[in-house]
């Protein structure tokens, strides 16, 4: 069989190059007119929640909340995983899976009167680019998933290739919202220069309800943890969550084999339990299972584990968000030593959130003396306390409550009349 020459493989990659940009301009073109359309039409009075992979995030449980009560609009949870969508069906919950019926898909997003979202949209429409325009004319709130000591979105720009067409695409995705929740005030011009976003919605997060207080049945509905290690969180013994967070392809030496071995060797020592709560990039990366070893547990990154959060004793992360919602709990955190610079040269970045003495810098090398002196002695729990305070400026329990408000007003909003008759 004859080899293809260089000219030809040159012809063939300029080619399909080629077919990529077409795509690309069909899909935007088909936005630009689903978003005329979207902006003209009479909305109906309907509520679309977006999330993640998984059943879990604030829109979650803002989704659950607005069902408990008759708030006088339908609404729906959009996925475009068939998996979830039949979960919460055979819970009797209202589901869409997107792109099932394509037709109804695009009516049901053209038509909605408001949209929540946990992630980017993009992300949450299944990287349909079309499906983005079908939501222009929607009031959207971005919920987001979490206080970062990350730069994002617009922040992004000095940092990476503004050129490239696919980071665009995310970005600008991410900035077309209408309101963003802000917990604090201290994070108002944060939020405002990440999402260009200049109406802000002050209100805690959704997920962190079930922190403060029991989780009512329907939230524990992807929650649900293997018999193995819901057994070893209710022995009693000490818990210790870990969570390796996303770094922008860099490593972290959390999931270094030599930080869980001494992971493991205290927790054996001091008869605890650990659980390594990973990001999807970070699975399979050891080299034996932790379900083969007693004292390690593996959870799958989709599971929520916001209404277990209370039976750990500590956290541990790098310098994922979750750091600043297990405040609410009141127990320890702590941290990877990582200083502005030490990892890229713009993140990690503890300047993006209020000065505070809320957590535990270690190394891997100092990590059993910090866990241990953390659980024995505990002496930062009021600064913890006072600091969460600040990011967290109203009554965490009262998110759902408030948020909702704001999703009855921009219902009530878009179907009041919106014309005007003039006589001359």
């Amino acid at each position: 069989m004859t080899k293809p020459t260089v000219a030809a493989q040159s012809a063939s990659t300029e080619g399909k190059a080629l077919q990529q940009r077409l795509q690309r301009a069909e899909a935007h073109q088909a936005q630009l007119e689903y978003a005329a359309f979207s902006c003209k039409l009479r909305k109906r009075p309907l509520v679309l929640f977006f999330g993640r992979e998984s059943f879990s995030d604030n829109s979650k449980y803002l989704f659950l909340r607005s069902l408990s009560s008759c708030r006088g609009y339908e609404v729906l949870w959009c996925t475009p995983q068939r998996e979830v969508a039949r979960t919460l069906q055979a819970r009797g919950l209202p589901t869409l899976l997107i792109g099932q019926n394509h037709e109804q898909t695009i009516d049901t997003l053209l038509h909605a009167a408001v949209a929540v979202f946990t992630i980017n949209p993009f992300e949450s429409l299944g990287l349909s680019i079309p499906l983005l325009g079908c939501l222009a004319g929607a009031r959207k709130l971005q919920l987001w998933h979490g206080i970062s000591v990350k730069k994002l979105n617009l922040q992004l720009l000095p940092h990476l290739p503004v050129r490239n067409a696919d980071l665009r695409q995310y970005w600008l995705s991410n900035i077309g919202v209408d309101h963003v929740l802000s917990t604090s005030s201290h994070f108002d011009e944060y939020w405002r220069t990440v999402f260009g976003c200049r109406e802000l919605v002050r209100a805690g997060m959704p997920r962190n309800e079930v922190i403060v207080r029991p989780a009512r049945e329907p939230e524990l509905l992807g929650s649900e943890l293997p018999d193995r290690a819901r057994n070893a969180l209710e022995s009693g013994k000490p818990a210790i969550l870990l969570t390796p967070t996303w770094q922008r392809s860099k490593e972290t030496a959390l999931t270094d084999a030599d930080f869980l071995t001494r992971i493991w060797g205290f927790a054996r020592r001091n008869g605890a339990n650990v659980f390594i709560k990973t990001h999807p990039t970070y699975v399979g990366r050891w080299e034996h299972p932790a379900d083969e070893i007693e004292e390690l547990h593996l959870i799958d990154p989709g599971v929520d584990l916001y209404p277990h959060l209370q039976r750990f004793a500590a956290l541990i992360t790098d310098y994922s968000s979750i750091m600043f919602d297990f405040l609410l709990t009141g127990h320890p955190v702590l941290t990877l030593d990582l200083r502005l610079g030490d990892h890229q040269n713009y993140e990690p970045d503890y300047s993006l959130v209020p000065p505070g003495d809320f957590r535990i810098a270690f190394t891997p090398e100092t990590i059993e003396a910090r866990l241990d002196d953390a659980l024995s002695s505990d002496r930062g729990k009021q600064a913890r306390a006072q600091y969460a305070t600040r990011i967290f400026e109203t009554d965490p329990a009262e998110a759902g409550t408030t948020l909702l408000r704001a999703l009855d007003a921009w219902v009530e909003q878009s179907l009041a009349p919106d014309f005007r008759a003039h006589v001359y």
